[in-house]
This record gives structure tokens, C-alpha cells and sequence, in this order.
């Protein structure tokens, strides 16, 4: 068996889809629909021995203009349902953050009522150990299961034998996660409700809203605020023009769209120099930018 033409997709565009509205192209983007269409695509050699590109929802991630010319891979299908056991929910991938959130709600589950801010799927929350309000992924998953390119085979890894810290999750080279098992605990809706209500407010308050953005530009150094050395760093000019950070979260892009992504790193550099300079401290960018 072979993939048929609805599984590739050829120069896909990532500017139209990346939440920064920018990035170029992925010259060949597979679409894995079930576990099969993996077996069949990585049993080609000249597939798997080119670089690696798995994509969510574009909100992390930023793809330099030459392009991504390697092996692009996005999950749907079978990978964006969530399935509800005796002990534990298995989720797939594809998804959304803020999907698994409603669901869990709509379900009297609690403990993803974070999720619901967070503009991400579960395949990029697990890669990076996404979070906020004081919590992280990694305190809701029991294992991952992913697929090893290079074996062609489907593992589960527990996540007591994984070294998850802040935003570094399973990173692990040559695979691609595929699905989650996720503590269930029962709670409340009408509590649940009123807590997704409550950090949804938290972010229109501290975060820009209706801009192409990102999230968070840089990880938070220990015991520092990224966006604290950010502001006493720059001058006013980084507030304004195409690139520009937000003036309610200097940790933030408000960028005008079509920009070049080649741009937006050099941007970052200098930010990056500043702070640098100011505090002698060097910001580690959470945005991941692909080559």
C-alpha cells in the first residue's frame, strides 16, 4: 500500500496558517491520517533519511523563508480524537489544547481548565511541557505513545522514565508523538466552568488579543521574568513598526502579517542583545524556529 494524493500536500505554505502569519515553505507535507499511512510512508528509506519536521497548529513555530525541504508531517485523522477509559483518557496528538479543555469540562473531568488559554495542540504541549498558572503538562500524563521513524514501530514510554522540565518535554530525535494518556479526576462543572472563565480573563487582561502572535517569545529564566528584562532592556522603537512587541506583554509579538520570518529572528537577536547587554543574561527562545 501507498499513500494517495489527499496525503501529500506540496509547498505548504506555513505564513498562511502560522499564528505569526509568517514562515515559508514546507516542500512536502504529508498528512497522516492513521497509524498505517506512517508504516507505509516511513517504510521508503528516502523518506526517513531526511530531516524531520512534525507540525501542529502553527503556534509555536516558526519555519525560516528558504523553506523546510525534508520530511513535513502533520497528524489528523485518527490523532484528533479524545477517547475516554476506566483510568485514564487517551488523546490524540492533533488534538487542540483548548478542545481537550471543553471536552474535559463538558465531561465533569477537572484538572484542564490551563489548557484552555493555551493555542496549541496536545502533540506540541507534550513536546515542549507547555503550561501556565503554575502548571505543566507533565502533571497530567501517565505515558506517551509515539512512533520511531527509524524502527518503523510504535512505543510507550511512562512518564516517570522521562526527564520533562520547564518547556522541555519528549524531544526525543527521529519520532513522532502520537498520542497521550492523561489522568482522569472528576470534578465539578459548574467549578470547572468558573476556573476556565477565570484564566481566560487573566489572559485578555495580560495578554495581546486579535494580533498575530505567537505566545511567549523566550522561556523564563530561573527565578526572572522574561518580559521584566525585556522591558527594561529596549527603547520604544522595538513597540512599533511591522515587528514590533506588544506593549501589554513585552514577552509577545504584534506583527503585521506576511513578514519575513528571516526578520523575525533577526528582531529576536536583538532583543536578545539587549538583554544580553543590560543584565548579562541570555534569553532562550521558547518560539521554536526551523531551518
Amino acid at each position: 500500500m501507498t499513500l494517495g494524493n489527499k496525503n501529500i500536500e506540496t509547498n505548504y505554505s506555513s505564513a498562511k496558517y502560522s499564528w505569526l502569519k509568517s514562515g515559508g515553505v514546507i516542500n512536502n507535507l504529508y498528512k497522516v491520517y492513521k497509524k498505517n499511512d506512517l508504516y507505509n510512508l516511513f517504510s521508503r528509506n528516502e523518506i526517513k533519511s531526511k530531516p524531520l519536521l512534525v507540525i501542529g497548529n502553527l503556534s509555536n513555530t516558526l519555519i525560516k523563508d528558504e523553506g523546510f525541504k525534508g520530511t513535513g508531517i502533520k497528524l489528523l485523522g485518527d490523532f484528533a480524537n479524545v477517547q475516554i477509559n476506566y483510568d485514564h483518557m487517551l488523546v490524540g496528538a492533533a488534538v487542540l489544547d483548548n478542545y481537550l479543555s471543553k471536552f474535559c469540562f463538558q465531561n465533569n473531568i477537572s484538572g484542564y481548565e490551563f489548557l484552555f488559554t493555551i493555542p496549541g495542540s496536545i502533540g506540541g504541549n507534550i513536546f515542549m511541557n507547555a503550561g501556565c498558572y503554575n502548571q505543566e503538562i507533565k502533571d497530567k500524563l501517565i505515558s506517551i505513545i509515539f512512533f520511531d521513524i527509524y524502527h518503523n514501530k510504535i512505543y510507550e514510554r511512562d512518564i516517570k522514565e522521562l526527564n520533562f522540565d520547564y518547556r522541555k518535554g519528549f524531544q526525543k530525535s527521529n519520532t513522532i508523538i502520537l498520542y497521550g494518556k492523561f489522568k482522569i479526576t472528576k470534578g465539578n462543572q459548574h467549578s470547572i466552568k468558573n476556573l476556565m472563565k477565570e484564566y481566560e480573563n487573566i489572559r485578555n487582561k495580560t495578554q495581546p488579543q486579535k494580533a498575530n502572535c505567537c505566545g511567549s517569545i523566550f522561556k523564563n529564566p530561573t527565578n526572572q521574568s522574561a518580559w521584566k528584562l525585556i522591558k527594561s532592556s529596549i527603547d520604544e522603537s522595538f513597540y512599533n513598526g511591522p515587528i514590533k512587541l506588544s506593549k501589554i506583554h513585552s514577552n509577545f509579538f504584534e506583527n503585521e502579517p506576511n513578514i519575513s520570518a528571516n526578520s523575525i529572528e533577526l528582531f529576536i537577536s536583538k532583543i536578545q542583545k539587549r538583554v544580553r547587554d543590560k543584565h548579562n543574561i541570555t534569553l532562550e527562545k521558547e518560539l521554536r524556529i526551523i531551518d
